[in-house]
């Protein structure tokens, strides 16, 4: 079975994800992870990350030779960990950058499709109920208010700004809605959880009854 978590930036996917995959015993596959990766092994390599003047065949070539290993809380790349490295804004950029291109989305979208086969799994990202397991019995759409969720954010980083983590917010909102490949949409049958004034162990618990009726 899998079910998919889709949504905004610091909404709450991955906390949700965690405890949801803990409850039911399910593999979890965190799909902006594999962004990061991606983005940092054509950064390690040299790669024009220019959109108009970026070497698509070669990046296409590349990844083809690559595939992805995702054990529990790590994310292995052509045979690279790159988990201690993809913890940082930096990484969040350069995975909202490559995430336009649309010879990474076709590579990354296969491997999350291969690693799902056979697999009871949660798949947390932006586009895995619409455009990677659009027939996914359960779907779950994550939003908050930008101004709750870079409060989030500003507990997670040290010597932050709080005016420019709400810019980048929401410039990272904007992008990932107005991107022409997969862009950032509820799947038609979703359930919607705006997670603003809800605690971790209410989003779980709305979360499991959504589960426990679809699966019964």
């Amino acid at each position: 079975m899998v079910i998919t978590i889709d949504g905004y930036a610091a909404s709450g996917k991955s906390s949700a994800a965690i405890g949801l995959a803990n409850a039911l015993q399910f593999r979890l596959l965190n799909t902006g992870w594999m962004y990061r990766a991606a983005g940092m092994a054509l950064r390690d390599r040299g790669f024009d990350l220019v959109p108009e003047t970026r070497d698509r065949e070669g990046i296409r070539d590349l990844f083809a030779e690559f595939h992805f290993d995702m054990p529990p809380d790590k994310v292995i790349f052509g045979g690279v960990d790159f988990t201690d490295r993809i913890m940082c804004e930096g990484a969040g950029a350069l995975a909202s950058l490559v995430g336009t291109f649309a010879e990474v989305r076709e590579k990354l979208k296969a491997e999350q499709r291969r690693l799902a086969i056979g697999e009871d799994i949660i798949c947390e990202g932006r586009d895995q109920g619409t455009a990677v397991f659009p027939e996914a019995r359960v779907k779950f759409f994550f939003w908050a208010s930008p101004e709750v969720r870079a409060a989030r954010r500003m507990n997670q980083l040290v010597h932050a700004d709080y005016d420019t983590v709400l810019k980048q917010i929401r410039d990272r909102d904007t992008q990932d809605e107005s991107r022409s490949l997969d862009p950032l949409m509820a799947a038609p049958d979703a359930i919607r959880c705006d997670t603003s004034e809800l605690s971790e162990a209410e989003v779980l618990r709305q979360m499991l009854a959504v589960v426990n009726a679809r699966r019964g």
